[in-house]
């Protein structure tokens, strides 16, 4: 590895290649893949694309996961006898107040809300993040990018990676280059953010992206200035899909006679997640989900082919998947009224791509996968590759 060819990259939550139209520079980048995303939201994602394994083995799937013995909230267990105590507003004094006895939780999500789950099943799950994308550790036994590299004492840079701490143009924006390190990492993420509130191509979202286009080509040449030669490396993480239609699945269960709460279930965006207690309650579920649409119960073969096999059942006894253009309406994040773009659905689906752009020759096809960035962008270090990668390196090396 030589500084003479250090690396610069940047990473946009949510960017499809379609919106690349409205990035001039972007867009002259002379490569460009469509990245095909994970099945799953930001917390299957970006594990995926900083360790180079897919959910399988890095075992992020959701932001909960079932875990009675690691709550936080296991001392809330007396709550199951408090029922008519249950609404929004004490399940919020019960998130503070938990919060006040618990260590800082410094991932991108923390320790969220559960907006419409009662409490008295709050104790039965853990978060599955507790750290930050490039924390130490983040993802254990596997290593990340940023573990890689301080364990080869290689300085890198992460700039736009802190929650709270302003939009790109505070964070990004104001970004003086010091001394170059090997790598130097820009994290945008609010198209993420106008996408879910405006969808992606609404005015205000174009005109964002069109800001931040500006922006990284502002970056770049001012890298260029203090070393004129380095590769560049774009990348984002899935797209976004307009929603049509909302789905009440509370409203769905009672048709057929039930309470959905009557099942220890989390609801999010699209996804249904459900455990049992006895086979008796699997069966009711099941025949009760069987004329809901559009979606279905993810079967093994979705698990195979997704990378999502599991040791336990700690993201469900049975995942009901809301397909495209739904959402539900009432979820653990709240009633989704405001909600213009969702992500999250089937890889297959064009709309769900991302985008990878490189200044470097990349190899032939029309598709790389998240599991691509990590030992890419150690390629281009110099670095040595992980034996136990399901990611490629994307340079090709004929060129």
């Amino acid at each position: 590895m030589s500084l003479d060819r250090p690396v610069l990259s940047f990473f946009f939550d949510a960017l499809k290649p379609e919106s690349l139209a409205q990035m001039p520079f972007l867009d002259s980048l002379p490569y460009k893949r469509r990245m095909r995303a994970e099945l799953g939201h930001s917390v299957t994602c970006h594990p995926s694309m900083y360790s180079g394994v897919h959910p399988d083995k890095h075992r992020h799937w959701f932001v909960w996961r079932y875990d009675p013995d690691g709550s936080p909230f296991r001392w809330a267990r007396v709550f199951r006898h408090l029922r008519l105590l249950d609404n929004v507003g004490s399940r919020y004094l019960l998130h503070k107040f938990t919060g006040l006895f618990r260590e800082p939780n410094t991932a991108w999500f923390s320790v969220p809300l559960m907006v419409n789950e009662p409490l008295r099943y709050w104790p039965y799950f853990n978060v599955v993040e507790d750290r930050a994308w490039d924390e130490p550790g983040y993802l254990r036994p596997y290593l990340t990018v940023f573990d890689i590299l301080r364990g080869h004492d290689v300085p890198f840079e992460v700039v736009g990676m802190t929650k709270g701490g302003g939009d790109e143009f505070v964070q990004i924006g104001r970004h003086r280059f010091g001394a170059i390190r090997p790598w130097t990492y820009f994290f945008l993420g609010s198209i993420d953010g106008y996408s879910h509130h405006y969808g992606q191509d609404a005015p205000e979202t174009i005109a964002r992206l069109r800001r931040l286009d500006r922006l990284v080509e502002e970056k770049v040449a001012a890298f260029r200035r203090r070393v004129p030669d380095f590769d560049l490396i774009v990348w984002s993480d899935h797209g976004h899909i307009p929603i049509a239609r909302r789905v009440d699945i509370h409203a769905h269960f009672r048709r057929h006679g039930h309470d959905i709460h009557e099942f220890i279930n989390l609801v999010e965006a699209n996804y249904a997640r459900f455990w049992f207690r006895t086979d008796a309650e699997r069966a009711t579920v099941e025949h009760i989900l069987s004329d809901l649409e559009p979606g279905f119960i993810l079967t093994d073969e979705h698990y195979r082919r997704y990378h999502l096999q599991m040791p336990d059942n700690r993201y469900g006894d049975l995942v009901f998947y809301l397909d495209r253009p739904a959402i539900f309406s009432k979820s653990i994040w709240g009633f989704g009224r405001t909600q213009k773009s969702m992500h999250g659905y089937l890889p297959d689906y064009p709309d769900s791509d991302g985008v990878f752009l490189s200044t470097r020759p990349l190899v032939a096809g029309t598709h790389v996968e998240l599991v691509d960035a990590l030992p890419t962008l150690l390629d281009a270090l110099g670095l040595p590759l992980p034996d136990y990668l399901d990611g490629r390196v994307l340079f090709d090396k004929r060129s």
